[in-house]
């Protein structure tokens, strides 16, 4: 019987994706430690946008979180995410904040790092790799799939072997962000890179259920000889997120697969999980139907969350699937960018200004107009000539034509903040310094989440003297409570 390896990804992607990152540390904490004993092979943790939510929006400062991962995870193998050469910003930043941004991952905890590069320029991430490998870190690529006429199989055999040549990575994993690689183009795919990496090298894959594919996917890829596939915990898992680990190991089991994860452990951390969201007003993630017009757009889970909760606190939901269409358009005229952080933001808020506007590319985004003008690396197709007018024509004239060359910032970092730890130096550097300041002056989310929904629904009726009566019911199980 074949073993799948199980990567968890529930702390990182899962609530990036149905929650918009939205989880604090008091949330997650009563679970670590039966997160660390539930068979996981690797836990995936943070990645840059957990960095900015808790800097700006959770008050909480991300190294703290981190080695709370560092101290609690003692049985299972610990993995971050880095993105390009933006450490925790979207524009490239010079190479000292980027090795620093490795280094710390490393020293506080982080034993893999898996890497991508939007663009598949490998350039971007070649430096930081090898360094990481140095400070005896384990390396991983990403491979990340669209479906374009540039996204070919042979484009992942070249970028694969690169990975490998260049990067000297360790394992390589194809990552499906927009949930669309079918069992179909995985059947030629996996075999097309598997013949070219040799059986040493880990091949694992990663999907999102946007599109209703991620179940039947992970059976095709286990069968095809995947190594490792990625999973969250239900709640939070499918929909927007990956596919649900208590599904994904009942499914693989039942085509003989073995699966090492313990189910009575899932069962009590999807508990606590749904009582959070019930308690704190998040979504529960729930399977999809085949949705075919993802197919079109290809926006990835995350920001297809911060998407629909914008627009809907705009008022302008009903915008949605123009702005979709429009996403999918943009794509053709910009070269094809992988809808993976930080592109799929840029076509994103591109399709909404053009979709709010009613006139296209009249606002472009600062980011947009870079993008297009090869800031972020080298394009795999050209933009459209007529569109990459306008882009340069409506977009800010302070923008060189001609991307500079990022100069070192850490000597003039440290003689800014002399009394910083290097964790504290990557954060002023990274955001607005007041954001910064607020962040370490907050208090940050200190509830105790410990208990179940229930036990919150009494320790609130105790805070209202004003209530006669207190009545619940699930159907089958009833709660009567009556004042004197």
């Amino acid at each position: 019987m074949s073993r799948v390896k199980v990567v968890d990804t529930t702390l990182r992607d899962g609530h990036q994706c149905l929650w918009a990152t939205r989880m604090t540390t008091a949330m997650m904490r009563p679970v670590l430690e039966r997160m660390d004993c539930a068979g996981f092979d690797v836990i995936e943790l943070m990645g840059a946008v957990h960095f900015d939510t808790c800097v700006r929006f959770l008050g909480e400062n991300p190294w703290d979180r981190l080695k709370l991962f560092r101290d609690t995870f003692k049985n299972t193998e610990r993995q971050a995410i880095v993105r390009s050469k933006c450490a925790l910003r979207f524009d490239l930043e010079p190479d000292d904040i980027n090795l620093l941004w490795y280094e710390l991952l490393v020293r506080n905890g982080i034993e893999s790092l898996i890497a991508f590069d939007g663009l598949h320029d490998l350039g971007n991430l070649e430096g930081g790799l090898k360094y990481a490998k140095s400070l005896g870190a384990r390396t991983q690529g990403w491979l990340i799939f669209s479906e374009s006429p540039v996204h070919t199989d042979q484009l992942y055999v070249t970028k694969a072997r690169e990975f490998l040549d260049r990067c000297e990575v360790d394992s390589l994993m194809i990552e499906d962000t927009s949930g669309i690689l079918t069992a179909e183009r995985l059947r030629s795919l996996v075999p097309a890179l598997q013949a070219e990496i040799g059986p040493n090298v880990p091949l694992g894959l990663h999907t999102h259920n946007l599109a209703g594919l991620g179940q039947s996917l992970y059976i095709e890829a286990a069968r095809l000889g995947i190594d490792n596939i990625y999973t969250c915990i239900s709640p939070i898992a499918d929909g927007n997120a990956p596919p649900s680990v208590q599904t994904t190991a009942r499914n693989l089991r039942h085509y003989g697969f073995d699966i090492a994860v313990d189910d009575t452990v899932l069962g009590e951390i999807g508990t606590h999980f749904e009582d959070v969201a019930i308690r704190s007003g998040f979504p529960l993630g729930r399977p999809q139907d085949f949705d075919a017009a993802s197919l079109d757009h290809q926006i990835p889970g995350g920001v297809m969350s911060n998407l629909v909760s914008q627009l809907d606190a705009a008022g302008l939901i009903e915008k949605l699937p123009a702005v979709l269409e429009e996403c999918g358009r943009i794509r053709a005229e910009t070269g094809w960018p992988i809808m993976v952080t930080p592109f799929s933001q840029f076509v994103g808020v591109q399709a909404t200004l053009n979709v709010l506007t009613g006139s296209r590319y009249t606002q472009v985004p600062d980011e947009m107009k870079k993008y297009a003008l090869g800031y972020y690396g080298d394009l795999l197709a050209p933009v459209d000539p007529d569109v990459l007018d306008r882009i340069v024509d409506n977009g800010s004239k302070l923008i060189p034509l001609v991307p500079p060359t990022p100069e070192p910032a850490l000597p003039a970092l440290r003689e800014r903040h002399p009394q910083a730890s290097d964790e504290e130096l990557l954060l002023w550097h990274s955001f607005p310094e007041e954001i910064v300041a607020n962040m370490f002056s907050a208090i940050p989310d200190e509830t105790d989440y410990s208990g179940g929904a229930l036990q919150h629904l009494l320790e609130e009726v105790v805070k209202r003297p004003d209530l006669s009566r207190v009545f619940v019911s699930n159907g089958t199980t009833t709660l009567d409570i009556r004042g004197r």
